[in-house]
């Protein structure tokens, strides 16, 4: 027997052995998981639609009639309202990040650290406060009317179509900008000097280097459309006054109703998931056999594009301007309504002031809560969740950012992508369809109405939308760090170590400090799952906001958004502190040359 037919018969065996241990001990792994947070809570939940009598919510075991009712009427123009309001949300927010970030990342502009800072604080608001906020600035007798502002144009613009594409894709702008900015800190300088040196001009320069950031760019827009399809908070605030029908209110409309209508909110959660195929599609085409990996041992710091003094100051006034729109205006609403003590900010004596909402956060009415363990129960369930969903997330990324997807990571893909546009209401409904059920309590385990369940809920909501934003900075590492450390005898660990980690540092940082903020302020999911007399931060204030004591819910929330943003300062602190200096300087702007 000659050696080449001796490997011609051996390598046969040995590859699909290697392949079955891949999939046994990586694979089954994550798939079990996923399944168990993800899949068949949303997958229980959506048999509902075409199987109530199984679930106890009907008398029919299989019927379409639920479809057919789900895309009528009310509920079917609210579903083909969010398509479209979800498409230019995406639209809107990747273009305006872009410009944002470029400049942020690639400019002398000014303040970079203050524009960072103020799309963390963005990020942090949640939707439902930016719109009260709103609210608070441009109805007849608050903010803008105090200041002398005939706003009722401005009113009738902001309740409709227009006020809720606006508000979301501010929601979406700090999601598409970290993405996209951590897509450009990791581009060097070189492929835009190549551009410029074969005669391109600024504009096609920039067509040139844009499409190397495309995984950066295309995780922006789905994450951003996502986002859009699944938020309820600007739905049932300006949609539902509006009379703009949107999706997750019409799905809300159909668990609230007395009876409540589970199978055809079981439809909507089902069309809600299915809409995020064609992104995912798109993505998938685009990236199909092409490697966007630009960091590696030779990746050079970019060179910032230096403005005349003038044209600094102006660039820097229109950014501040513009951020001040989205998020100051806003925030200086709702915290106005916090000093104040009644249901309007002019009352007949004119503009009060009073502290009183801030001393009844913590000396509560008799029939209300203090915050203080509800925000303690907060903090705990935030450094639970984001440690975990930062694991998962990196791994999913990991399989997402791959060359060359199989099948599985696709479907793991469009189930991750489709739980972004899932309400967090739904997960939370289909975690009690499932793990209320009575073989699980008796024979598997009862966690129904315990921290754990309100935990891995609370992951499964915050890990595809962490494994999308890690995707981007997953996929520019050339897998030659690795390969090069592995050939000089580190251990895949010590190689991940040592070639990933510091140029993930940043990226793992601020998706652990965003799963924790966004934890802290996480509604739906909590208000569903919490276990009783353990009620977070979150469930308290909406208490508050639910009642004519809205301006101490006001206060409530400002106080969490504070130490939020104090958590972040700590955080970010002892990063700079405990990392070797290399890591923090990795992708920052070199001086000109």
């Amino acid at each position: 027997m000659t050696v080449e037919t001796f490997l011609a018969e051996t390598t046969p065996t040995r590859q699909p052995m290697a392949r079955l241990r891949r999939v046994r001990w990586s694979g089954l792994v994550v798939w079990a998981v996923l399944m168990l947070l993800i899949i068949i809570p949303v997958m229980t939940f959506i048999a509902v639609a075409v199987s109530p009598r199984l679930f106890r919510q009907g008398t029919s075991y299989f019927t379409l009639s639920n479809i057919s009712a789900a895309f009528q009427g009310y509920t079917g123009r609210g579903i083909i309202d969010s398509l479209w309001v979800s498409t230019l949300v995406g639209i809107f927010s990747v273009s305006f990040a872009t410009i944002i970030a470029w400049m942020v990342q690639r400019t002398n502009i000014y303040g970079r650290r203050v524009w960072s800072g103020a799309m963390w604080l963005l990020l942090l608001v949640p939707t439902w406060m930016t719109t009260l906020g709103w609210t608070d600035v441009v109805a007849p007798g608050e903010l803008g009317s105090a200041f002398g502002v005939h706003t009722l144009f401005f009113y009738h613009m902001f309740f409709g179509a227009s006020g809720i594409v606006f508000v979301l894709s501010t929601a979406a702008l700090p999601f598409s900008y970290f993405v996209i900015s951590v897509g450009m800190r990791g581009l060097g300088s070189e492929f835009e000097d190549a551009a410029r040196v074969h005669g391109a001009g600024r504009l096609l320069t920039i067509r040139t280097v844009l499409p190397i950031i495309a995984p950066a760019l295309l995780s922006a827009f789905v994450i951003s459309f996502a986002e859009a399809m699944s938020d309820f908070g600007v739905a049932f605030t300006l949609g539902s006054a509006a009379h703009f029908p949107i999706a997750t209110y019409t799905l809300f409309n159909s668990i609230y109703a007395f009876p409540a209508n589970f199978p055809v909110a079981a439809v909507i959660a089902a069309v809600l998931v299915i809409a995020t195929v064609p992104p995912v599609f798109l993505q998938a085409r685009v990236m199909r056999g092409r490697s966007y990996a630009v960091l590696s041992g030779r990746t050079r710091a970019v060179r910032r594009h230096q403005f005349r003094p003038i044209t600094r100051v102006a660039i820097t006034a229109a950014l501040g301007v513009f951020m001040f729109f989205v998020l100051g205006l806003p925030l200086l609403g709702a915290i106005t309504s916090s000093f104040t003590n009644s249901a309007s900010f002019i009352t007949s004596t004119g503009v009060h002031w009073t502290l009183q909402s801030y001393k009844n956060v913590f000396q509560p009415l008799p029939s209300f809560t203090t915050l203080g363990p509800p925000l303690w129960t907060s903090n705990q369930l935030g450094i639970w969740v984001a440690s975990g969903t930062l694991i998962l997330a990196y791994v999913l990324a990991r399989r997402m950012a791959s060359r060359t997807p199989g099948i599985g990571q696709r479907i793991t893909d469009v189930f991750l992508l489709g739980s972004i546009a899932i309400p967090g209401i739904v997960l939370g409904v289909g975690y009690i369809f499932f793990y209320d059920q009575h073989f699980i309590t008796a024979h598997v385990v009862d966690l129904y109405e315990t921290m754990p369940l309100l935990v891995m809920g609370l992951i499964a909501s915050a890990v595809p939308s962490q494994a999308r934003l890690l995707t981007g900075p997953v996929g520019q590492i050339q897998s030659s760090l690795t390969e090069a450390a592995r050939v000089h005898g580190a251990t895949k660990w010590r190689a991940f170590r040592s070639t990933s980690v510091p140029l993930l540092s940043r990226a793992l940082v601020w998706a652990w400090l965003l799963t924790f903020t966004k934890t802290i302020s996480e509604l739906a999911v909590a208000q569903i799952l919490y276990q009783p007399g353990h009620e977070p931060a979150s469930v308290v204030i909406e208490t508050y906001l639910g009642t004519i004591w809205a301006p101490i819910g006001a206060a409530a929330t400002v106080i969490t958004l504070v130490e939020m943003v104090g958590v972040i300062g700590v955080v970010l602190f002892i990063f700079r502190l405990v990392s070797p200096k290399g890591w923090r300087r990795i992708g920052e702007a070199g001086a000109p040359q």
